[in-house]
């Protein structure tokens, strides 16, 4: 028996008061689809009013009672809103339209999909910033489909394999005539992910060179390992360069000085030579320098991923030309401010965080856009892997009309079905009535995987020179970890790839790696000897001495470089795939 009821929008708790017959109900159509609303198509007899006129209630409720199972109670199938013109209103009956839609529903799918952008299903990074918003793009990562139910109106994301509301078993109990199977599109046999990732690697800071300075002084005999010494000092001090003054290579001078200190912190040393025409007092300078170089540079880097992602399906294709692959490109920066604001960033954080890093895929957020790639993939693959549909029919019960949902999977048996029985995620369904008992027709999507299962390799622990990876990332080679627990694994060797590059590491400015060589020219050794040289003629030593100052020729690593890329090749497994129906059965 069918009840129906116009309602205000407000009355979507059903009861006693919806359990009436507003209109003669002549006969219903009720289909839902997955990703779809509930349509509702009824026929009623015609009421001869209009049924759109200002002030009439446009909502509904349509309800059912088993005559068999009358102490089931009324069971409500649908709460929706009239749409579109009655058709048919010339004649006896009249038929409506509803749709169980709810008049907030944009805002709750929004509502839903920002609660879902978690990893891995989710990485703001690879999406433009006009469909970040968009709650339809959260589903690329995700193997589900938004649902509406026909009688609450709630929505939420249903997963297209595993119904959240459970298993209705059919058995053999259904109408044999009905049954229909349809082998559909052949499932994908492998996607192809490749990703472009682009910084700008940006570092400014100042790196103090004294210490190469001093080094190099006492090398060349012209220092004590604290300070440097010349016969001509004083044009040493005169060259000090000012801070700002171009180096090279992206660096400039810093706040440099040099400092005499013999005869105030050291006691004042002399070259001391026997002249013919008279003694000869040098002096050799003893001066503390300092010695730094300021950088700000800003270069190009890019790294590239790839992989196959292979569907662990049955082979129900004998042309081995019938297989499909398919290919996902997709790109991001990785200094774009994407991420949920912090201290830091109060404008929202960039996923690299720190862009003077020389990887971002070694980074534990470079792992979540990893995990995100193959998210991708698997959706594209477990989609298709529903390979095989088929539809039934059953006289609609009680317990069938409370549960009947997109949200569930059935279960059927029968000889006809490849193994005698199958499993699949309902998507779509009718109820369906005119002057018989009303009827359910249901199809499943069911997967043709080999229903195998992965488990991980722990690997041996690698050591990986500082700054590869994040700190506490230790590399394991041969290490296996699953993005999706038990559906595939990822070998991490990926992390044993060094950065591509000139080997500067922007968070360890190392002076010592830093400095390509530094010359003394004319150090006091040589000075010494040229004044040797001279010892008959005093004007001539200091004549010859003033040709051989001392100097200071140096090359610093050139910051400059670039645009540096690194290719990460990633090695995965095969998909896991359900084996809901089984096509290889003897």
């Amino acid at each position: 028996m069918w009840f129906f009821a116009w309602v205000d929008e407000t009355e979507t708790i059903f009861g006693l008061e919806h359990q009436v017959e507003d209109e003669e109900i002549v006969s219903i159509s009720l289909t839902h689809k997955e990703g779809a609303f509930a349509s509702l198509g009824i026929t009623v007899k015609n009421p001869r009013t209009g049924l759109l006129a200002p002030g009439r209630k446009q909502w509904a409720w349509l309800s059912w009672r088993d005559e068999k199972n009358p102490t089931a109670g009324i069971i409500p199938l649908l709460f929706g809103r009239l749409v579109g013109v009655p058709q048919q209103i010339q004649g006896n009956a009249v038929t409506l339209t509803f749709l169980a839609r709810p008049s907030d529903y944009d805002a709750m799918k929004r509502a839903l999909a920002n609660s879902m952008k978690v990893a891995p299903y989710w990485d703001p990074m690879f999406f433009n910033a006009d469909s970040r918003d968009d709650p339809d793009t959260v589903l690329e990562g995700y193997t589900r489909a938004w649902h509406i139910g026909r009688v609450d109106l709630d929505v939420s994301a249903s997963d297209i394999l595993n119904g959240e509301d459970g298993l209705i078993e059919f058995g053999d109990d259904f109408i044999r005539e009905s049954l229909s199977i349809d082998p559909g599109e052949p499932p994908l046999t492998a996607v192809k992910v490749s990703a472009e990732i682009n910084w700008a690697q940006a570092a400014t800071g100042t790196v103090d060179f004294t210490k190469q300075l001093v080094a190099a002084f006492t090398t060349a005999g012209s220092g004590n390992g604290y300070a440097i010494q010349s016969l001509t000092g004083d044009g040493v001090m005169q060259d000090c360069r000012k801070k700002g003054d171009r180096i090279g290579g992206g660096w400039t001078f810093g706040d440099c000085s040099i400092t005499r200190t013999d005869g105030f912190v050291v006691p004042q040393d002399y070259h001391q030579i026997v002249m013919t025409n008279g003694n000869g007092q040098f002096p050799v300078w003893t001066m503390k320098p300092v010695y730094v170089a300021d950088y700000d540079v800003s270069r190009n880097r890019q790294e590239t991923v790839s992989f196959t992602l292979v569907a662990d399906c049955q082979a129900i294709l004998t042309d081995p030309e019938g297989q499909e692959v398919t290919e996902i490109k997709v790109s991001g920066d990785a200094d774009e401010p994407v991420d949920e604001p912090t201290t830091d960033f109060p404008d929202g954080a960039p996923p690299i965080v720190d862009v003077r890093k020389r990887a971002y895929l070694t980074t534990t957020r470079g792992r979540r856009s990893i995990d995100f790639l193959i998210c991708l993939g698997r959706r594209i693959i477990l989609e298709r892997s529903r390979a095989v549909q088929i539809s039934f029919s059953a006289a609609l019960t009680a317990e069938l009309a409370e549960t009947l949902s997109c949200r569930c999977n059935a279960h059927i048996v029968d000889p006809r079905i490849p193994g005698g029985a199958a499993t699949g995620k309902i998507v779509g369904y009718a109820i369906t009535a005119s002057n018989g008992s009303p009827i359910a027709s249901v199809t499943i999507g069911c997967t043709v995987g080999k229903g195998n299962i992965f488990t991980t390799v722990p690997g041996e622990p690698t050591y990986v020179e500082e700054g590869y990876v994040d700190d506490g990332y230790q590399a394991y080679a041969g290490r296996t970890v699953m993005p999706i627990a038990g559906e595939i694994t990822l070998s991490e060797d990926y992390l044993l790839i060094p950065p591509n590059d000139d080997g500067v590491d922007f968070l360890v400015m190392d002076p010592a790696t830093l400095v390509e060589q530094i010359t003394i020219v004319n150090p006091l050794p040589t000075q010494q000897a040229v004044l040797g040289a001279f010892q008959p003629d005093l004007s001539a030593a200091i004549e010859a001495l003033n040709q051989v100052f001392t100097e200071v020729d140096g090359d610093l690593k050139v910051l400059k470089g670039g645009p540096f890329i690194t290719d990460y090749p990633l090695e995965v497994s095969a998909l896991a795939v359900p084996k809901t129906i089984d096509l290889e059965a003897a």
